[in-house]
């Protein structure tokens, strides 16, 4: 089964296989404007921790009139307000873990927003792949933690300077367009061999762009080696907790700069 057959939790889904049929073509001639926009604005908001954004806070519960109403009544569904936090807390969990700051040096990829947001993207999407096993509650915390990638992205946006707000609605309809076509390239290559996997990391992670070798084997690896990791991991605990730990990515590079 594939997390595309999910793509609607995403906004802007509409054409998303057209999107990933037509990725390779505009990548090529770098016509995409999220691109160049995203990668003219070296900020560091994503490697700081004074301006690293926290969605597990947006969503903190704030019981007010209606909700202890709902709750008196036994119409609010507690649980289901609790996994939903959960696939914050999941994101959060996950996100704090990765070495942004290695991955962009090791990788040789700009120091840029878009390049925080390609890393993240993988890493979201191998949550979804380990929470799909579940129809219920990890659909539920897989939903959410691709929302709160969504606000994550938004707020961090926001960050880059004054940007005005059609151009800014269009940039994101666009990066989310370019998020499902990315879906779907990756659920292919998991189910596939490598050479599979490594198009679509080649693709989608590297922009076409890498002519290293052992960087696309370092990344392939690292995936495969996580998504194990995760597979392994109990189901009945992942749905209790934010347990998904990240494999140090240094121990399977074979020259570290």
């Amino acid at each position: 089964m594939l997390v595309a057959r999910y793509t609607r939790i995403f906004p802007s889904t509409k054409n998303a296989t057209l999107f990933f049929k037509t990725q390779k073509t505009i990548q090529n001639h770098g016509k995409l404007s999220t691109v160049r926009m995203l990668s003219l604005e070296p900020k560091r908001i994503h490697t700081t921790a004074e301006c690293r954004t926290s969605t597990v806070e947006s969503v903190r519960p704030n019981m007010g009139f209606v909700e202890r109403m709902l709750r008196k009544s036994r119409f609010f569904d507690v649980q289901k307000y609790r996994t939903m936090f959960l696939g914050y807390q999941v994101y959060e969990h996950v996100m704090g873990q990765i070495d942004y700051p290695f991955f962009f040096k090791y990788f040789n990829m700009p120091d840029t927003f878009f390049s925080w947001f390609l890393v993240t993207e993988l890493h979201v999407w191998m949550i979804m792949v380990r929470y799909m096993a579940d129809e219920n509650d990890g659909k539920i915390i897989r939903n959410n933690a691709v929302k709160a990638m969504w606000e994550d992205t938004t707020a961090r946006l926001e960050q880059l300077g004054s940007i005005r707000t059609k151009i800014k609605n269009e940039q994101m309809q666009e990066i989310s367009h370019q998020f499902n076509a990315a879906i779907i390239d990756y659920d292919e290559g998991i189910q596939s061999d490598d050479k599979t996997l490594a198009g679509a990391l080649w693709r989608r992670f590297f922009r076409l762009e890498c002519n290293n070798p052992e960087h696309v084997e370092t990344l392939l690896n690292y995936v495969r080696k996580q998504i194990y990791l995760f597979d392994n991991l109990s189901t009945h605990e992942i749905l209790k907790k934010p347990i998904l730990k990240l494999i140090d990515i240094k121990s399977l590079c074979k020259h570290q700069k």
